[in-house]
């Protein structure tokens, strides 16, 4: 995938942090060469007191100037620091008529090859960048060619190190350019990569739900009639199947599972549509299918939407299975709150099970009610047996 094929917002993202790391090492690259230059000019006998002073008050102009440059850029910045930085050097050439001891000098070769050749770092975007960067290094050049008419053998040391200094600015200036399309290429597949992972992910948990809800609802209505209804009265089966009828066209009309964010999801009066939404709906529900429930404890639930949901339906599934499974008509339900947790303990004397042939890739159990409590944040323990009855503890913290 090519930069141009790229969004605006996603290449002016990348083009924001390519300028920000140019104009970053810009900075540090010319405020090393500013504090090179006044370390050596600070040195014992490096100039004459009075215009070391000088220097150094140029120097902290050309740092504040660079500092500026790469926080607002703009060409006038560019240009001021180019200026201070040429004034700078004469300043320290004129007092020693040209003749640099060592310090003078690394001072001189620390100014134009850092303080000003920094600059080179952000003038290689474009072919007219490129030449005013080529006319500042020959500017840079010349100047301190005409300066240095009486200078010793330090002369080509330092012409060699003002040169070093730019083509280094130059390259990594060029390098990060060249890299750019690289980048912006990897990081988007890495992206691509991402949203198709989040999106399988989302897809697979809306599957399941989709599941889950089919299986405690609809599923368990053509159970019944696959067994033709025994047990159950034939007006409860009625409103059993007008029940599920009207979910599955709603179902069809649009309202199902959509994520608002990745890993949250959300089904429009789910509990509604399967349950009712209430104890007292629950309690109904079982009572009018043959299975008679002694209820303990307390009579409301203290959970947030999310939480309540997947505990009713979950102790709803509980139950379906005393009815559908136990061999029994009746059953205990227990709901307690002490404040932090919400426990519902569903007992019955009934045939049992063993829990751990229970196969967790089926729904059923595992998923209906194990993984909805737990993918609420909630816990489930069984204890049975065969022909020693059930007990199922649901535990939602609030």
């Amino acid at each position: 995938m090519s930069p141009s094929r790229l969004s605006a917002e996603e290449r002016d993202r990348f083009s924001w942090q390519l300028a920000r790391l140019l104009y970053r090492t810009t900075r540090l690259f010319g405020l090393t060469g500013s504090l090179v230059a006044a370390v050596c000019i600070s040195l014992p006998g490096a100039l004459p007191p009075a215009n070391t002073v000088g220097c150094l008050a140029l120097i902290g102009a050309l740092a504040a100037t660079q500092v500026a440059m790469t926080h607002r850029p703009s060409p006038l910045w560019m240009v001021l620091a180019f200026s201070i930085g040429l004034t700078l050097i004469a300043a320290i050439y004129i007092p020693v008529n040209g003749v640099l001891n060592m310090a003078t000098g690394a001072a001189v070769g620390a100014i134009a090859a850092w303080g000003i050749g920094s600059m080179a770092t952000i003038l290689v975007s474009s072919w007219g960048q490129l030449l005013c960067l080529m006319a500042g290094f020959l500017s840079t050049i010349g100047f301190l060619l005409a300066l240095s008419q009486n200078a010793t053998g330090r002369m080509p040391s330092l012409i060699i190190l003002v040169t070093s200094g730019w083509a280094i600015s130059t390259l990594f200036g060029y390098w990060l350019r060249s890299s750019f399309p690289r980048v912006m290429r990897r990081v988007s597949s890495i992206g691509r990569a991402h949203n198709i992972e989040r999106r399988a992910s989302e897809t697979e948990a809306q599957r399941h739900r989709d599941a889950r809800l089919l299986h405690d609802t609809v599923l368990a209505t053509l159970t019944l009639l696959a067994h033709s209804g025994v047990g159950v009265p034939a007006e409860s089966m009625r409103a059993q199947a007008e029940s599920d009828r009207a979910l599955l066209k709603r179902l069809r009309l649009g309202e199902t599972p959509q994520p608002r964010s990745s890993g949250e999801y959300t089904l429009t009066n789910t509990a509604e549509l399967a349950l009712g939404g209430t104890l007292e709906a629950l309690k109904g529900r079982f009572g009018s299918m043959g299975l008679d429930i002694d209820w303990h404890g307390s009579g409301q639930i203290g959970l947030p939407g999310r939480k309540l949901e997947a505990f009713i339906l979950a102790l709803s599934e509980c139950l379906e299975n005393v009815r559908r499974h136990s061999g029994v008509s009746d059953a205990h339900v227990t709901l307690s709150d002490d404040g932090e947790i919400v426990r519902g303990v569903v007992t019955d004397a009934g045939s049992g099970f063993d829990p751990t042939i229970v196969a967790d890739g089926k729904l059923g159990f595992a998923d209906s009610v194990v993984a909805r409590v737990r993918d609420a944040g909630g816990s489930v323990r069984v204890f049975s047996a065969p022909d020693a009855g059930t007990t199922v503890v649901l535990e939602m913290p609030k």
